[in-house]
């Protein structure tokens, strides 16, 4: 319920202040007097955005503020960390550079405003009676009617993650896709390399022989001569240690000679040893020296390929290999997913049509309610029909909302073929079909306050009295707040404000006060056009 509505500085309204009560409330004034500023201040209350466009000139902040109060607040307030109430003050204060929201003192950003007012005020005005003409908001409606939030909830849970599981299998099967037609190259470039038989620093090896082989008459020339010269001087050596050993008896310093000299020839029969060995090592002939440079080319090209070494290559085989691992793993995800989506698809369509026969149901039942309420609002004759049309019934046919479209058709006189409401109903049926859509839904879409701006619209003599009891009516459950140009709306009411414009000078104030007594049926007579009477 809307208790107290404040404002200060907003737009023409210097200062406002409506204290407010359950029943039927009504406010009027001349076209043009500022009612459509309280709609604006009220959106702002709900969450809507607003900067210093509502500022009124000259002002350094413009202040609204708004006194609600809902059994559904503690719970709600504390989901969102805020102190539990059953009163909130919303509070937003809006200046040239920013704008502040506050909640019973504590500051809330512009998303958490609108949750914790969701649904506790509803507006309704020409914007939402063209909503009729929505397919989406016309099933809203049904859903809402029909009580199938639970089962809406289960199936848009079940939906959306079907979704979630499509766009993966579709893009696994895109990646997978992809990797099939790498596949043949993959396995050549995979075989290509296993088929090397590579080792790891055969490369360098390889490049060793070759030289060796390059050279291979100079090594053994060389090395045979080597051989014969320390075979001669190994010869020498031992001649010249026999003749100094003899010599050492009588002449001491020959010892350290001797000794070193020893050594020497021992160094040269070890070098004669290792030459003859090497000599003995290098092939008879350079035959193999073509085999070497093939299997050097096979590398070299390996390498353009797949890296700048061996090493490398055989990484790569490995990368190779992984990717080859992740097609084939890519592969068994996707039967896995194809089989999980089926699954899921099953049940979202039993889902869906369980959906469906409930909207089909209800539809049936909200058909007979909205023409018995638009009977008593002098819709005589009309006729008022919800028409669930369902897709095929098939998992490719399913959306958000399931299987279903719906229809709201209108036969406005007996005997007249029915036809789509958005063919046939001009801005007055609008508003009193909508109306009795509110009137039917009352007991099921319950608010803590409604407020219509422009339900009246297109509507007069019995049709406005009619309206005006429906309204009536309404606050019998729920807070009604009016903004009409009809007496015989305003007539009905508990409460009545008025809102008027003046002109002071080069300024103009909207000015909103409430009436009472005399001052009401003054206020009736100016809306008849006989305020002089």
């Amino acid at each position: 319920m809307l208790l107290e509505l404040r404002l200060q500085n907003f737009l023409l309204i210097e200062e406002a202040h409506l204290s407010l009560g359950p029943g039927f409330t009504v406010l009027t004034g001349e076209t043009g007097a500022g009612k459509s500023l309280l709609i604006k201040a009220l959106r702002l209350v709900l969450g809507e955005r607003g900067g210093p466009e509502y500022l009124r000139p000259g002002a350094k902040e413009a202040v609204v503020e708004a006194l609600l109060a809902s059994s559904k607040l503690p719970k709600r307030l504390s989901s969102l960390g805020l102190e539990p109430a059953e009163e909130i003050l919303v509070r937003r204060i809006i200046t040239p550079e920013r704008s502040r929201i506050f909640v019973n003192g504590a500051p809330v950003p512009l998303k958490m405003l609108a949750r914790v007012t969701q649904g506790l005020v509803v507006l309704t005005g020409q914007h939402e009676f063209r909503a009729l003409l929505s397919p989406e908001y016309r099933l809203r409606l049904l859903d809402a009617f029909a009580g199938t939030e639970d089962l809406r909830r289960r199936y848009r849970e079940v939906f959306s993650h079907l979704r979630k599981l499509r766009e993966e299998r579709r893009r696994l099967e895109e990646e997978c896709s992809r990797l099939a037609r790498e596949r043949d190259f993959l396995e050549f470039q995979i075989r290509e390399i296993e088929e090397a038989g590579l080792c790891p620093g055969e490369d360098e090896e390889l490049e060793r022989e070759r030289e060796v082989l390059r050279n291979l008459t100079r090594l053994k020339e060389g090395l045979s001569e080597g051989v014969r010269a320390l075979s001669v001087a190994g010869r020498e050596l031992s001649q010249a240690l026999s003749a100094l050993r003899g010599l050492a008896r009588f002449e001491e310093g020959l010892s350290g000679l001797l000794a070193r000299l020893e050594g020497a020839y021992y160094e040269v029969l070890e070098g004669e040893r290792e030459l003859q060995g090497r000599l003995t090592s290098l092939p008879e002939d350079d035959s193999r020296l073509e085999e070497v440079e093939a299997r050097l080319a096979r590398l070299q090209n390996l390498k353009r390929k797949y890296g700048s070494t061996v090493e490398e290559i055989l990484e790569t085989l490995v990368e190779l290999k992984a990717r080859r691992e992740r097609l084939e793993g890519g592969e068994d995800r996707l039967a896995d997913l194809v089989a999980e989506e089926g699954r899921l698809a099953e049940e979202a369509l039993g889902l869906a049509l369980e959906l469906s026969s409930e909207r089909i149901r209800a539809a049936a039942e909200l058909s007979r309610r909205v023409t018995e309420e638009l009977s008593g609002l002098a819709f005589t004759g009309a006729e008022f029909r919800v028409e669930v049309q369902r897709e095929e019934v098939r998992p490719e046919a399913l959306g958000p909302e399931g299987l279903d479209r719906v229809e709201f058709l209108v036969r406005t006189n007996p005997g007249t073929p029915e036809r789509p409401l958005e063919k046939v109903a001009s801005g007055g049926e609008l508003s009193r079909i909508f109306l009795a859509l509110k009137g039917a839904l009352a007991e099921r879409d319950r608010a803590a306050c409604l407020i219509f701006d422009e339900v009246d619209s297109g509507v007069g003599g019995r049709a406005a009295v009619r309206v005006g009891e429906k309204l009536r009516e309404l606050s019998q459950r729920d807070q009604v707040i009016c903004i009409t140009h009809l007496p015989q709306i305003a007539r009905l009411a508990d409460r009545h404000f008025v809102v008027e414009k003046e002109v002071l000078g080069a300024q103009a104030f909207t000015r909103v006060r409430e009436l009472s007594g005399e001052e009401r049926e003054r206020e009736w007579l100016r809306m008849l056009g006989e305020e002089h009477v």
